[in-house]
Parts: structure tokens; sequence; C-alpha cells
């Protein structure tokens, strides 16, 4: 690393592991966010460090005046989920509101209603975890009809397992368009604000990340205008698809960061641990599992950087070697400190079913493989 993103790298990593550790440990394990009131004073003294939005996409209107190259940003990344809701809330999006990606590349008009309120932390959105972002992924989970009417759409139907909806001003929502009533013409993305009539919070929906506000929605002929359709009808799931491959590429970041510190935490209890009257460390079990995860963590951190420069396969191939890579070293750590690894004292237990819901809201690494098949197969000349 050159020596400013080494010093940018490590005033974030003492930010996260002083700062938000610390708050962390005065809440309940499982909380989704911060008290408002401490999230506030956080971002104020990220504010003064001049770090607050320092992920934000170059252009966007906020972030640092420096324009940090993707590889760069991806080594920040890194350091962001190392805490205990690191896994689904990388640093209680401090640095970065983590808008969907597909809102940069709306309309003008779209980027001035909707992205410009989130980077300025004016509003929140609503995420679907089962949204086919990708043209190769399955779209059968769609259950919302969209039906053309005089002035733009009408949704109905139900969005199952949809994440911080409860004080969200909008989101994008999928829903199988009918320009002939009757007639599939595709999927559409369309974003649909939360106050419109007929749309309800339905009941929440408790998933194995205890931690992420989860509900199931209800869309009961939900009018909206037709500038609030994201692209062309029917093509929503292969909207801004290079935009959602990019952004792959800081999920795989984030995950090799939990896995970094997991083995950061494995490389301290061998030593406080003793087996046989003498310390784990001096172990063979131990010892390979230390170099076990060591040769992951730097094989997913340089297959991620290798990525920064290639969004197309290798996305997916590094969110898909990340995610293994994290959940293979949090279960040799959760191993390593024995009972307590189950503890909610220690973030490991956390980590290990928020990875495991990762896993599946982002298809499942058996998914993300096909897709790199679907794209190797598709793209090759005989």
């Amino acid at each position: 690393m050159s020596e400013e993103l080494d010093l940018i790298v490590n005033t974030v990593r003492r930010f996260v592991r002083r700062e938000i550790w610390l708050q962390e440990k005065r809440i309940e394990p499982n909380a989704p966010r911060l008290p408002m009131e401490v999230h506030a004073e956080l971002l104020n003294r990220a504010a003064e460090l001049g770090i607050d939005h320092l992920m934000a996409p170059s252009g966007s209107g906020v972030g640092p005046e420096i324009d940090l190259p993707d590889a760069d940003r991806l080594r920040i990344a890194e350091e962001l989920s190392q805490h205990r809701a690191g896994v689904l809330n990388p640093a209680y999006g401090l640095f970065d509101p983590d808008p969907p990606t597909q809102l940069y590349a709306g309309s003008e008009d779209q980027r001035e209603r909707f992205l410009s309120p989130l980077l300025r932390r004016d509003a929140t959105c609503f995420r679907g975890l089962e949204d086919p972002d990708l043209s190769t992924l399955p779209v059968d989970g769609v259950r919302i009809r969209a039906q053309r009417h005089p002035k733009g759409w009408m949704l109905d139907g139900t969005k199952l397992f949809v994440a911080d909806a409860s004080d969200a001003a909008f989101g994008i929502v999928y829903a199988n368009t009918e320009l002939v009533p009757g007639e599939r013409s595709g999927v559409s993305a369309i974003i649909v604000e939360t106050d419109r009539v007929g749309f309800q919070h339905w009941r929440p929906w408790p998933t194995i990340a205890v931690g992420r506000d989860t509900m199931e929605l209800n869309l009961s002929a939900v009018k909206v205008p037709e500038a609030n359709l994201l692209g062309e009808p029917g093509d929503g799931p292969a909207f801004a698809n290079d935009l959602v491959l990019r952004r792959r590429v800081f999920t795989a970041a984030h995950l090799t960061g939990v896995a970094s510190a997991a083995q950061d935490m494995c490389r301290g209890v061998v030593w406080s641990r003793r087996e046989h009257g003498s310390p784990l460390a001096q172990g063979e079990r131990a010892r390979l599992a230390l170099a076990d995860n060591e040769i992951a963590v730097a094989a997913a951190r340089a297959l991620y950087l290798t990525a920064a420069d290639h969004t197309d396969e290798l996305a997916l191939a590094a969110t898909s070697y990340a995610i293994e890579t994290a959940t293979a070293v949090v279960e040799r750590a959760m191993d390593l400190h024995g009972i307590a690894g189950g503890s909610a004292d220690l973030p490991l237990e956390r980590w290990a079913r928020e990875l495991r819901w990762q896993r599946l809201s982002l298809g499942g690494v058996d998914q993300a493989k096909l897709n790199i098949a679907h794209r190797l197969t598709s793209t090759f000349k005989k």
C-alpha cells in the first residue's frame, strides 16, 4: 500500500476497533443498529477525522476530495466489517450510506429524488433480499404484479424478506410486468415510496439473522408514476448489472474483513487457552488451523483485488470465495475458542449465523458458480 492509503486504512482500523467495538459492548449482541444518538456521535467523530462518506463513489457529490481507485477503496472496505455487526451492516453505514447501486444508473430526476437524500442521510430505503439483481438469477420468486394504468403503474402482491423497511422512505420493488392484462412481459424494477396508498408493512419475518430488521410487505393497488420505473419495462433484473457486479466485489472485501477479524481472534486465543497443560499454539491442530486461515484470507484478498479491474465473472468468483472463506475461518475460530465460541459475549456466533444468511440472500455459492459458468460458456468463441 502507498503511504497515503496506509494512513487511511490505519485510521479506519483504529476507528472501527476503538469506537465501534466499544459501543457494541454496550448494546444487545444482535442489535441491528446503534442507538440514534450514538450513531450521530460517531458520525460527527468520523467527520472530524475526515473519513465520513469515505466510501462514497466518485462523482456522487459527497466524500473525500481525493479520487481513490477501486483497489484502494476495497482495502478500506475490508476494515469496515471487522466488528460484531460487520457481516450485514459494515461500520453501520458511517462511511457510506450504501444506497442500492441501481439508483446510480437511474435518470437525473430519479437520482435527485431518491439517490441524493440517501447520500445526504436524509432518508433510508428498504431492500429486498431475494431480488433478482443479475440477469442470470432466477426470477421465480417475484410475487408482485405490475399493470399499466393511465398515469404509470399499479402494483399488487406481497414482498417477502425485506430488510430495513420499518422506517424506510422508499425501496426498489421487482414486479412481473403486464403491458397487456394477463400477459407477462418480463420483470421490471420500480421505485415505490412507503407513504403511497395501499402500501402496508404487513408483519415481521424473523430469520436466522436475528440482528436484521426483516419483514413482509403487502402492496394493494399501489399506484406509482411512470417516472419511478428504472430502465425499460421488463428489463429489471438486467438493469445496471455492471454496477451490481462492482458492488459484489465490495461485498467480497467486507466478507474477507470478517474472516481477517476472526483470524486475529484465533491468533490471540491459541496463547490464552491451554490444552494438556500447554498453550494451544504449541499443538499441531491449532497451528494447522492458523495456517489454513491465513492462506484462505490472503487468497480471498488477492481475488477481490484482482476483480477490482475485471467486474465480470471474477466479481462473482470473489464473492463466492469470500463467503466460503469467512464461513470456514469463523468455524475454525469457534473450534479454537471452545465453548466460549458459541457465547454471545464474542462476535463469532453472530458472524456464523449471518454468514449463512448472507450466503442465502446472495443466491447461494452454487448459484454464483452457475452464473460464472453461464458467462464463460455464453462468451466462448469456437
